[in-house]
């Protein structure tokens, strides 16, 4: 294997994250806080000088700026169009940049999503999480399926580029039935892109905690992997391709291609830069994310120190490692010469019986140099990246 991190195959991205909301969702295990808005704006020069003078590793030229939170929409359309200025008094941000802003529906105001627009952002990204009244009133989210609708409508017309829908699939209280209709009730709305995400039971959050005491019931492994089969089937008779495990894009021929292209850096092992509380960041083979305690990186910034609290320094194992498992997310798979010749290993040789044996189970299929899991495989893809952890190659 290689001794050295590979090069950049193209522009990197910047993330930038907001931590502020209106109230913390019981299922949230993300860097934001809650009844902090006195804070917002020494959090915003701490935020502005990272930007300026920290990382200076990170890739020079960009082509994706990606706002998330916490809420970034609670930013007014000032706040957002400085910051998207600061990236660029930093970076080289390359013409036709996709600029990203994460959303709550009860922020989207028909005045708010023209300050959006007119701030640069050309796609706009909405939690929904779900169509559910009750269910969204249990895990603590600040609107009901009405506003949610509503907010997908009004920001459709707001003259935004592309419009993104989250969704949790697996919030308890929202059987089968309740599911489907949240997503016919979307797809009517016809949003460029939905996020579907199962519902992660193993982060200490207050819904885990409830969970574990049994206060809450847990959703089964098979009703998580009926939600995503039932979810998979649903957008792709509705004009939507899968093109990574969680994500689907609107598919209209002749237009452009719907992706989210800043994620796909992170599938696709491309560098990014990460900046604000717990924000993580990946370049010249390194890893680092910064200190996640509000008071903490307010503090540091304005003493000059870089808020970083962890390193992961270049390992070539652990890179091809994270490369494979990201890679294979995507549907459709990973280049084994591209990703061989960056780490400076024969893949189809080196992982020769993890291939053969999911080919055998269904889970994964070869053509020249791709590799790609099947459906199946796809939702067993655990089974799949432990093998593939099992089978590591030795320094």
């Amino acid at each position: 294997m290689i001794d050295r991190p590979p090069a950049p195959e193209g522009p990197g991205g910047v993330y930038v994250h907001i931590p502020f909301c209106s109230r913390r969702c019981t299922y949230c295990d993300f860097a934001t806080v809650a009844g902090r808005d006195e804070t917002m704006e020494p959090y915003l020069a701490a935020l502005h000088r990272e930007i300026a003078g920290c990382q200076v590793g990170a890739p020079q030229t960009v082509d994706t700026i990606f706002f998330g939170g916490g809420t970034p929409s609670r930013l007014s359309g000032k706040q957002i169009s400085d910051l998207i200025q600061s990236v660029r008094n930093r970076f080289d941000v390359q013409p036709g940049t996709e600029i990203t802003l994460e959303s709550n529906p009860e922020d989207l105001t028909p005045e708010t999503l023209s300050r959006i627009r007119d701030a640069g952002v050309g796609r706009l990204t909405i939690g929904v999480q779900s169509l559910d009244s009750r269910v969204l009133q249990d895990v603590g989210r600040g609107h009901d399926g009405d506003l949610a609708l509503e907010a997908v409508r009004q920001a459709r017309g707001a003259g935004i580029g592309q419009i993104a829908v989250d969704l949790i699939a697996g919030l308890p209280g929202e059987d089968s039935g309740r599911w489907t209709g949240t997503l016919r009730r979307l797809a009517v709305l016809k949003p460029d892109h939905f996020s579907v995400y199962l519902l992660e039971t193993d982060k200490n959050t207050p819904l885990t905690r409830s969970m574990q005491a049994g206060t809450t019931p847990r959703p089964q492994d098979d009703d998580l992997a009926d939600a995503w089969e039932q979810t998979t089937d649903f957008l792709e008779s509705a004009g939507y391709s899968q093109y990574e495990i969680s994500n689907y894009a609107r598919s209209v021929p002749g237009e452009p291609d719907r992706v989210s292209r800043h994620n796909m850096k992170y599938w696709q092992d491309l560098p990014y830069a990460g900046f604000g509380l717990g924000a993580h960041a990946y370049y010249r083979g390194e890893r680092r994310g910064n200190r996640s305690d509000l008071d903490g990186y307010i503090s540091d910034l304005a003493t000059g120190t870089d808020p970083v609290a962890s390193q992961d320094p270049w390992h070539p194992v652990r890179r091809l490692e994270e490369a494979l498992f990201m890679g294979l997310r995507l549907r459709d798979g990973i280049d084994s010469g591209r990703i061989g010749s960056r780490y400076g290993l024969d893949l189809q040789e080196a992982y020769r019986t993890v291939w053969e044996s999911a080919e055998r189970q269904g889970l994964l299929v070869r053509t020249g140099s791709r590799i790609r899991l099947t459906r199946a495989g796809r939702l067993r893809s655990n089974t799949v990246f432990g093998a593939l952890l099992g089978h590591l190659p030795v320094e």
